[in-house]
């Protein structure tokens, strides 16, 4: 399940090691060419969900997937029905606090900044969370790695060292590092998203309409969630409407779609 990140890394690995062989070539053109067709695989993996807008803008291509058109703009998917058109739209939401180490009175005063966005929201919206674990067991063995490592250098010393004092004390930090990772509550990732919906008698009625209700929502959750909160364009708005309906049977698998 780490499909996105093998084929990424090749073909950036591929066009690195064609610069190279270019340049020890010496033929300059191809040492140029190379590095532009390289630079620009680079933006277009990168930003390519903000790229990809302004291309199929300009050719005014529509992306047709099943019963759902994409329009040039790729930021919102549409659907006829009902007599008319629903139009929905994606936004990113990033939480920057947590409850988990917060005393009581902060958790309090979150919850009560999550009440009221949602009651200061006027469109029905739904707000989705995508919870992995996270694996924490490689980090451990490099901490009790790098633990065992100063503690047999310790062994080693003689007991008059000056070293002993500051190998105690990159001991006791590891210690300290592995009973924060072992006792504590278990690290998750969370990816969240926030979907809205508009209709309209035609397809600009109804697109239109969609993203004010998206500047809307996103003016409002960022004020009182103190999160930030982006509009979804292209691939990003594609996985996901996608994971409205399946989403990443494990963590590996999440961690391989968001790469």
């Amino acid at each position: 399940m780490i499909e996105n990140r093998m084929y990424t890394i090749a073909a950036l690995g591929g066009g690195l090691l064609s610069v190279l062989l270019a340049f020890v070539s010496g033929q300059v053109l191809f040492a140029l060419l190379a590095s532009f067709f390289f630079a620009v695989s680079v933006l277009v993996w990168k930003y390519g969900y903000i790229l990809m807008p302004f291309f199929t803008s300009a050719a005014k291509i529509v992306e047709i997937r099943g019963g759902y058109t994409i329009p040039p703009t790729r930021d919102c998917i549409i659907k006829a029905g009902g007599g008319g058109y629903y139009s929905s739209k994606f936004l990113e939401i990033h939480f920057y606090e947590s409850m988990i180490d917060k005393n009581s009175a902060d958790k309090a005063s979150m919850v009560e900044s999550f009440e009221k966005a949602l009651s200061s929201l006027k469109n029905v919206v739904k707000i989705s969370l995508l919870v992995s674990a996270v694996d924490l067991s490689k980090n451990i063995d490099k901490i009790k790695a790098k633990r065992s490592a100063a503690e047999s250098k310790r062994r080693r010393l003689p007991p008059n060292s000056e070293e002993l004092v500051r190998l105690d004390r990159e001991i006791a930090m590891w210690n300290r590092l592995l009973a924060k990772l072992t006792q504590g509550d278990r690290s998750l990732e969370i990816t969240s998203f926030a979907t809205t919906t508009a209709f309209g008698v035609t397809k600009e009625e109804a697109i239109s309409k969609v993203r004010r209700q998206a500047k809307e929502i996103k003016t409002i959750l960022s004020s009182t969630l103190g999160a930030d909160v982006t509009e979804m364009l292209d691939t990003d708005m594609l996985r996901c409407f996608e994971w409205s309906y399946f989403i990443p049977a494990d963590t590996e698998q999440m961690r391989d779609e968001v790469f």
